[in-house]
């Protein structure tokens, strides 16, 4: 039998160090061993997933497993819920900034604004966020963006710094917020919650954004997208959010597939 060819795809923000980490997802001796993860992850056809750091204590992690693995990417930068660990570090711009020219370390990320989780830090997360900003606006890196309950803030820092491009990863607005970071550069990506039965605002976006302008992610370990709900997420279930996506806007699985592969590989670099 002729071999069947996959349409790519691409998980443009995994946590795949938590995934191995094993520490609050459990997922089986075979979910937690990095080749049988990306094993499923390529025979669904995904061709290449990003690795965001959150904190400078797991730098290591994420650029090692971009070191061993072909198909693993990483970012560095510092999750807005942990800038906490960087109230004693006075190098750690400079650590990140080191790590930007590696040949695997393809964004600024993840960064941003959290006032859902944490709202006791909001002019660290501010500075810091501001601080990678700049940072990849002057290595011109994208810059991925977590934004919880925060829009405006965010959108308003990203503002002050003319010229920096990136992802709104996991997104959370409306369609109206959405075209407006599009506006400033700014791809709009779609994780397992577009899935959702209650997620109106963000299947309206997903249904009328311009496709070029969409990336399609897991968040994994966390997000995971029905069907698979209130199970461990992993890259493999990258292909449910663009089922949803080509579901809602009434056209390929394959079409949505290609656009959002070709889309993260444009705004990443990797053409």
């Amino acid at each position: 039998m002729p071999k069947v060819v996959l349409p790519p795809l691409a998980d443009t923000h995994c946590h795949l160090d938590y995934i191995l980490r094993n520490d609050k997802h459990p997922m089986g001796e075979e979910g937690v061993c990095p080749e049988k993860v990306l094993e499923r992850a390529l025979a669904e056809g995904v061709q290449f997933v990003v690795n965001p750091s959150v904190t400078p204590k797991r730098f290591n992690e994420v650029i090692t497993l971009a070191e061993r693995f072909e198909h693993v990417y990483a970012g560095v930068a510092v999750h807005p819920t942990d800038v906490e660990d960087i109230q004693n570090m006075p190098d750690w711009l400079a650590q990140v900034e080191a790590l930007l020219t590696h040949p695997k370390v393809i964004a600024v990320g993840e960064t941003g604004l959290d006032y859902y989780w944490d709202t006791t830090h909001q002019d660290l997360q501010k500075c810091c966020f501001k601080s990678l900003l700049e940072l990849g606006k002057k290595y011109d890196l994208p810059v991925i963006v977590h934004d919880r309950e925060a829009h405006e803030d965010v959108a308003a820092i990203i503002d002050q710094v003319p010229g920096v491009r990136g992802i709104m990863h996991c997104f959370s607005g409306d369609e109206t917020f959405a075209r407006r970071m599009i506006d400033k550069g700014f791809y709009i990506s779609f994780a397992g919650n577009v899935t959702f039965k209650k997620a109106e605002d963000l299947q309206a976006a997903a249904t009328h954004l311009p496709l070029e302008w969409i990336l399609i992610e897991t968040d994994s370990p966390f997000l995971t997208p029905v069907p698979h709900r209130g199970k461990p997420n992993e890259p493999a279930r990258v292909r449910h959010v663009a089922e949803k996506i080509a579901e809602l806007r009434g056209i390929s699985y394959d079409e949505v597939a290609r656009a959002t592969t070709e889309n993260a590989r444009r705004v990443y670099g990797l053409n």
